[in-house]
């Protein structure tokens, strides 16, 4: 039997749990790794609520189950004003994790495709995104999946030692 395809869908308040639980999971995983880009701030479930309600929260999902999910919007932050970026009209990506008991299948790759192809559908001529400096696994699945390295940003509301970020773009 052949397997269905990973989807990228709007979610819904009945998976607001699953989602918070691999947001919690994802950060527990970074702690353990050093690397300490998410806090009780942000994101936390009521983001996570007010982003289904505005409906650019997006679930990746295989066979109904939620493996990961994403923000997907125009919004920048005030940080990012400083880079030189090459797209017009931009979709901007936050907040994307996978559920930690299913990374290192490729989800990663797959996600960010389905993002990329959702960007194009709507009409956008690039994708956006803030990667941690520390955080290597995604800086380096990004490079693979030619994202360009625009410049960083800094985040004095992270710790210090942690505020780093690269942006990255992607033209369609």
């Amino acid at each position: 039997m052949q397997t269905k395809p990973y989807e990228l869908i709007a979610a819904k308040t009945f998976m607001l749990e699953k989602i918070n639980d691999i947001y919690l999971a994802s950060r527990e995983q970074l702690f353990k790794s050093g690397i300490y880009q998410w806090d009780d701030q942000y994101p936390n479930k009521e983001y996570f609520q007010e982003c289904i309600d505005d409906k650019t929260l997006y679930v990746l999902t295989r066979e109904k189950e939620i493996l990961g999910h994403v923000v997907l919007n125009e919004w920048e932050a005030e940080e990012w004003s400083t880079i030189s970026w090459t797209g017009k009209n931009p979709y901007i990506i936050h907040s994307l994790m996978i559920d930690p008991s299913v990374q290192g299948r490729g989800l990663g790759t797959e996600f960010l495709k389905l993002c990329e192809k959702k960007g194009a559908e709507k009409g956008y001529d690039s994708i956006r995104l803030d990667a941690y400096s520390g955080n290597s696994r995604a800086i380096k699945l990004y490079k693979k999946l030619g994202y360009e390295e625009k410049g960083s940003i800094y985040f004095r509301s992270k710790p210090e030692g942690h505020q780093e970020y690269i942006c990255f773009e992607k033209i369609f």
